[in-house]
């Protein structure tokens, strides 16, 4: 199938789910056709029309559904750059056109549906429910198979698992390699097992060399290969359920919230660079990629609102540290990875902690998480970061990610009123370039992270 037509597929899809009848290729009175139009409960004409934009042909598609008047939601999911940089809503004559992305990765789309429905305490939609070709390769099997030719090449078949294991989680780092007076030379920092040997000789691993040139150095670091992904997992399924008490006392120890969302937050892979030392610790706010939110979302049926606030909290100044303490105990139990990261020069960055976040999630009973009180408490250490943190010219940095977190412009305001009744900032600025004259610099900061310190002693009464 074409990835225009997958993509219409998954609208479909999307709809049934949420109780609305789909059609496709839809005949206007000019003989136009829209993509996939949907109709609600108790609607003799189409609610809903979508058009799927794969190609930069907006001012078409958006004039099609904006002269379409039985339509209430008007919808262009797209990749095309040029399209998404137009704006998230569009007015074509008075009619309004929501421009997303697709909806294979991102939840944009659902999240419009859900809204417009009102059906947001439903359970996500899972892709992968409506889409399986019903093979199911029996894990111990493949397991079995592998342990067996392990044993027939008389290697250890544990040290063989722990290598498949750490490369499937950022990889197995054994030496550089430089420009000698002969060529090139190999510098190793461990002796090479036989069992890494084999391993790379049968394809199921392979090395990568990290690192600009010879000349500068390049790093040799044994990675998992795309052949081995099935055993991989089944590996690591079996690691996590081996050492199910040991996660258990690192949940006991952190508390279930900090662990969640440390694992959350940092989406398995928390990076520990001292090159990062003396950098405003609130430099940057990010949030996660968008195909990895959607696979959190179809899994455990979290809202993309905590997702997003988890991430912005664990990789904030004063929660990164927990997060770092989380991420070392689940190495230190077998449960992760620790490995070097080097710069795209080989030159050494720092340390990588990787964890299979998802397969320890899954061990950890999300049922009834996050409560209403910390799900309150997450957002407003989230809003207070992205305030400290938010470039003031850039306004988008400030209300984009107040919205990402589920809070609003009277969220912001609130906030910025508390500020300015200190004279430490003017009131919101909206509709313009700036988003606050800041009077006080030093007073900004130290009222924002007094804030922030405030929310996270709330968080962690949580636990």
């Amino acid at each position: 199938m074409e990835r225009h037509e997958q993509i219409k597929q998954q609208c479909v899809d999307i709809l049934n789910y949420y109780y609305v009848v789909p059609d496709t290729e839809f005949t206007l009175g000019t003989n136009e056709r829209i993509d996939v139009v949907g109709y609600s409960k108790n609607r003799n004409e189409p609610d809903i029309g979508i058009e799927v934009e794969l190609s930069s042909d907006f001012q078409h598609d958006a004039s099609k559904l904006a002269r379409t008047s039985s339509f209430q939601l008007r919808l262009i999911v797209t990749d095309h750059p040029d399209t998404l940089s137009l704006g998230k809503s569009i007015d074509i004559k008075g009619k309004i056109v929501d421009v997303i992305p697709l909806p294979d990765n991102d939840v944009t789309f659902e999240k419009k549906i859900r809204e417009y429905t009102n059906l947001n305490k439903m359970q996500w939609f899972n892709n992968s429910k409506y889409k399986s070709d019903g093979t199911i390769f029996p894990k111990t099997l493949l397991l079995d198979n592998f342990s067996e030719e392990i044993k027939d090449q008389e290697l250890d078949v544990e040290s063989a698992k722990e290598i498949i294991f750490r490369c499937s989680l950022g990889g197995v780092h054994v030496g550089n390699y430089s420009l000698g007076p002969l060529g090139t030379k190999f510098n190793r920092s461990i002796d090479l097992p036989k069992e890494l040997l084999y391993l790379s000789a049968r394809h199921l691993i392979f090395e990568a060399r990290v690192g600009k040139s010879y000349e500068s150095g390049k790093q040799s670091i044994y990675s998992l290969s795309q052949g081995a992904e099935d055993l991989a997992k089944t590996i690591v399924d079996e690691r996590i359920q081996n050492r199910g008490e040991k996660l258990l006392r690192i949940i006991e120890k952190f508390g279930k919230s900090t662990t969640i969302i440390s694992l959350l937050g940092y989406s398995g892979r928390f990076t520990d660079s001292s090159q990062l030392n003396g950098l405003d610790p609130y430099l940057t706010v990010s949030t996660q990629n968008s195909g990895i939110l959607r696979g959190l979302i179809e899994e455990f049926n979290i809202d993309s609102e905590i997702i997003y606030a988890s991430e912005i909290t664990a990789g904030s100044a004063l929660f990164k540290d927990k997060s770092k303490q989380v991420f070392s105990a689940l190495t230190a139990e077998g449960l992760g990875n620790e490995s070097p990261d080097f710069t795209s020069r080989g030159e050494f960055f720092g340390t990588i902690y990787t964890v299979p976040f998802r397969g320890l999630l899954r061990q950890i009973d999300l049922a009834d998480w996050p409560r209403s009180s910390l799900e309150k408490k997450l957002k407003n250490y989230a809003a207070w970061v992205i305030i400290r943190a938010h470039n003031r010219y850039v306004p988008t940095t400030l209300f984009d990610y107040f919205e990402s977190v589920g809070l609003g412009i009277q969220d912001i305001e609130d906030r910025i009123r508390e500020l300015f009744k200190l004279g430490i900032t003017s009131m919101l600025m909206k509709g313009d370039n700036n988003t606050i004259a800041v009077y006080d610099e030093n007073g900004f900061n130290n009222y924002c992270e007094s804030k922030i310190k405030g929310a996270m002693s709330e968080i962690l009464d949580e636990d």
